[in-house]
């Protein structure tokens, strides 16, 4: 069986598996339908946040805790997590699992895959437990009882690190648009989540010898930061006086910041995304098109195929015959498959987008909202999630799953590939542009 397909079959066990312990545990203020069970287990699992039931208000904390266990799962990976147990228990990790992590992880090759788990593993408890910390005090600062700030504080961690988006708060983070701690700590765990674990491993391995990082991790730093710094100088052009209005300077230019990062897959916010203008929407569904860094907790199309597609376009313009990107050739394969993500993605936005217009009531913008924080695994929305008829929800859990798993992927699971290069056709000369 192909990687590919073993990554999307474990990803929808762990979908199902989900939805019935959820049916199962949740028997609190509010009975949890079947398609919304499912919905918010894909959600989960595929770290989006999009909610149709509220987490705090209506699921019971058992259901809470399988919520939580869901996101962990399915940020670090569905495959990582079962070679974690059996390292665990003490058993061979053989190859064609050790093929089914490094393509968890993006890799090309098995090697060394087992050492970059252990560490991931090491990485992924360390910053959870480092984050918890600060939103322990913001919670406490905030007047919540010690006890319910552990736990929120955990489940917070945990979410913002798997850039799940999921909040106890029915208001998400609003309650917190003028405070540094909480939004902060959140704003960390979204980045280290986003850049991806061998990004992540590389820095962990810098503090303790020093030495150059790989040109794939200086592609994801340099891509973060510009998007970061785009999305905020954009979001706050477009906000200052409309929904960042009536705060001060230095409050506007601090939830600027925190709106630009977690469009980037996250899902969290402090300012209700249903009071942006419309220029302010547009750019963050740019930033939730795009996504985090490959092999990260994250979706959308990620920032190395941007990355790749404007090395691209600058190298034609300038009329090169290669493509060069950090003093590095890039390789004809992976312009292709930048390409073929972008071609699919953007189809399968505009696919699921199309069927959303047909059925659903809602105006056009918050269903365009809604699609790309699906597929990007966003978790942001105009407001419109749990209104959705059940076929809606229909069509983003399958927009968030394809979203996580990459749509690539699944497709390479479905279709089976030829081997190629048997057969050399004739050019053809076709006019473009």
């Amino acid at each position: 069986m192909p990687i590919e397909r073993k990554i999307v079959i474990g990803f929808l066990a762990l979908i199902v598996s989900g939805t019935l312990v959820l049916l199962l545990f949740n028997h609190g203020p509010r009975s949890l339908k079947l398609v919304d069970a499912l919905f918010t287990a894909t959600s989960a699992v595929c770290v989006t946040g999009l909610i149709v039931v509220d987490t705090g208000k209506y699921l019971t904390q058992a259901s809470q805790i399988v919520v939580l266990l869901l996101i962990q799962l399915g940020g670090i990976g569905v495959m990582t997590a079962t070679t974690a147990l059996s390292l665990l228990m003490r058993e061979r990790v053989g190859f064609r699992q050790r093929m089914f992590i490094a393509g968890g992880f993006g890799m090309e090759s098995p090697s060394g895959v087992v050492r970059l788990l252990i560490r991931v593993l090491i990485l992924t408890f360390a910053i959870e437990a480092v984050g918890a910390l600060p939103l322990f005090w913001g919670f406490i600062r905030a007047g919540f009882p010690m006890g319910r700030s552990i736990y929120i504080s955990v489940f917070h961690s945990v979410s913002a690190f798997c850039n799940a988006g999921f909040s106890l708060f029915s208001d998400n983070l609003e309650g917190f648009s003028e405070s540094v701690l909480v939004p902060g700590a959140v704003m960390g765990l979204i980045v280290s989540g986003g850049l991806g674990f061998i990004v992540l491993s590389e820095i962990s391995e810098m503090f303790r010898r020093p030495k150059k990082i790989s040109v794939q991790s200086w592609i994801v730093l340099s891509m973060t930061a510009g998007l970061i710094i785009f999305g905020s100088v954009a979001l706050l052009f477009c906000e200052w006086n409309n929904s960042f209005d009536g705060m001060s300077s230095g409050w506007k230019i601090w939830n600027g910041f925190f709106a630009s990062i977690t469009p980037r897959t996250a899902g969290f916010d402090t300012v209700a995304p249903a009071t942006f203008s419309s220029a302010g929407i547009f750019v963050l569904i740019l930033l939730m098109i795009v996504g985090a860094s490959p092999g990260s907790t994250g979706g959308g199309f990620k920032t190395t195929t941007l990355a790749v597609l404007f090395a691209s376009t600058w190298d034609v313009l300038k009329g090169r015959n290669e493509v060069n990107l950090c003093n590095r050739r890039i390789p004809f394969r992976i312009i292709l498959r930048a390409i073929t993500v972008l071609v699919l993605y953007l189809a399968t936005l505009g696919l699921g987008l199309m069927v959303l217009v047909i059925i659903e009531p809602f105006p056009f913008r918050s269903l365009l909202f809604e699609v790309a924080s699906a597929l990007g695994t966003v978790g942001l929305s105009l407001g419109i999630t749990a209104g959705l008829s059940d076929a809606g929800k229909i069509v983003l859990i399958i927009l968030m799953f394809w979203g996580r798993v990459g749509i690539v992927t699944f497709l390479y699971g479905l279709v089976k590939r030829e081997a190629g290069g048997k057969i050399s056709y004739p050019d053809a000369e076709i006019p473009i542009g």
